[in-house]
């Protein structure tokens, strides 16, 4: 099916000028970006009303279905949030209940514009079934450590045969949770196994500075970047998500082995675990993701805010308002992210995937003045959001969701669930 978006404002990229013009998407590719033209021919045509077309956004780390948890570990130490309340909760998780989860997080998701995320969880069967209803660009990445008693390696061997040729919307991470939940063991088995495939890995890194100090300890002084590139697990370099606590020598050292940090501010600041040094790492040449980690620990899945303390938190730690401009934080939150994940997206232009969000340009927070991109960053929310678009099909039109399952049936299915995980955890009568 062809579908023609045209009297749009076109954001192609970060770092182009925007064009008035249309776009045409044919099945779940972009066909043509440029001027409207009476001779471009569509089975449906899409009048954008003169507002802002732009790549849709790649959450490049995200714990779906965990939004089952919103709200109830909140103010919490993070030791306090995994060992009182997040693990006691996951113990009695099954498939049904992180299918449900995930519909509720790709819910949010697409009301905020995103059309492409990784996430780390459970049962990648019912999170690939809950990222399909909706179209959506999905990574999956294993989680698994050494605390579980399974062989997470054969899981890693089955799922990446079987999600890592799929589809060209899906792909799968062999990796594994932190240095700190996997002996040494497991992490050289991942390792092996991502270097007879050619396979990137992913993992927590370096989240908070209890972490990075255990390391040292455990390992002769070296850091989890260091250790992790001693046993060889960055061979075909990868994903470490966080990379609150590196030095200007783990910043060298994720540059040379080709690993992308995925930087979540928001639930770095929530668990008081720190600030990641962007600055630093964008001006020793790496090129960062934006995530939104998990809603039990954030508590949203918004881009929006994301960008926002992305470049913010940074011109406060550095004293300099210049760094970290709105162009390379637009970049991050979709062309960086896309490319990171290895999927063909972030940017409108022909052969893309049609992963896209209309934006309300006339709404009283991006007026007056045409300073869009600025805006995006800077003022925008996820109620500019009008319309949003994956693989070509449009799965959010101002408060309509079109994503395989009813609203209402996935708030019940969702409070329902987690009352009985609440109560099996022993954290409700």
């Amino acid at each position: 099916m062809k579908i023609l978006f045209s009297n749009a404002k076109i954001m192609s990229s970060p770092y182009e000028s925007m064009i008035d013009g249309a776009v045409l998407v044919d099945g779940n590719r972009i066909a043509y970006v440029g001027s409207d033209r009476a001779d471009l021919t569509a089975d449906k045509i899409i009048d954008c009303g003169g507002n802002l077309l732009m790549s849709g956004f790649c959450n490049a780390h995200s714990h779906a279905a965990m939004s089952l948890f919103r709200g109830v570990a909140d103010d919490f130490t993070l030791e306090q949030w995994l060992q009182e309340r997040i693990f006691p909760l996951e113990r009695n998780l099954s498939p049904d209940d992180v299918y449900w989860g995930t519909m509720l997080q790709v819910a949010e998701f697409v009301r905020s514009g995103i059309t492409c995320f990784a996430d780390m969880y459970f049962y990648p069967d019912s999170i690939c079934a809950a990222a399909h209803n909706a179209d959506m660009c999905i990574a999956l990445c294993c989680g698994g450590n050494s605390l579980s008693g399974a062989d997470i390696l054969a899981e890693i061997v089955k799922n990446y045969n079987k999600y890592s040729t799929m589809s060209d919307r899906v792909c799968y991470f062999p990796g594994v949770h932190a240095e700190y939940t996997c002996d040494e063991k497991l992490l050289t088995a991942v390792a092996d196994f991502a270097a007879e495939t050619g396979a990137r890995t992913y993992i927590h890194l370096s989240e908070t500075l209890k972490e990075v100090g255990d390391c040292t300890v455990r390992h002769q002084g070296l850091t989890p970047p260091q250790y992790l590139h001693r046993l060889g697990f960055f061979e075909n370099g990868g994903l470490a998500a966080h990379c609150v606590y590196v030095d200007k020598d783990d910043i060298a050292l994720l540059k040379q082995c080709n690993v992308i940090p995925v930087i979540n501010g928001a639930s770095n600041l929530k668990l008081a675990s720190g600030i990641a040094p962007v600055y630093s790492m964008l001006y020793n040449g790496l090129r960062p993701a934006l995530g939104t980690d998990g809603t039990a620990s954030n508590n949203a899945a918004s881009m929006f805010r994301e960008m926002y303390l992305y470049s913010c938190l940074q011109k406060e730690a550095m004293k300099d308002a210049s760094v970290v401009p709105a162009e390379k934080t637009l970049a991050a939150a979709t062309v960086d992210g896309y490319r990171a994940l290895g999927f063909c997206g972030g940017e409108l232009k022909e052969g893309n995937f049609a992963d896209m969000v209309l934006i309300d340009l006339f709404a009283p927070n991006m007026q007056p003045g045409d300073e869009y991109l600025k805006h995006l960053v800077f003022s925008c929310g996820d109620g500019n959001v009008l319309m949003t678009v994956c693989g070509g099909k449009v799965v959010y039109e101002q408060g309509t969701y079109h994503i395989g399952e009813d609203l209402q049936k996935i708030y019940s299915e969702c409070r329902n669930r987690r009352a009985r995980l609440m109560r099996k955890a022993g954290l409700q009568a």
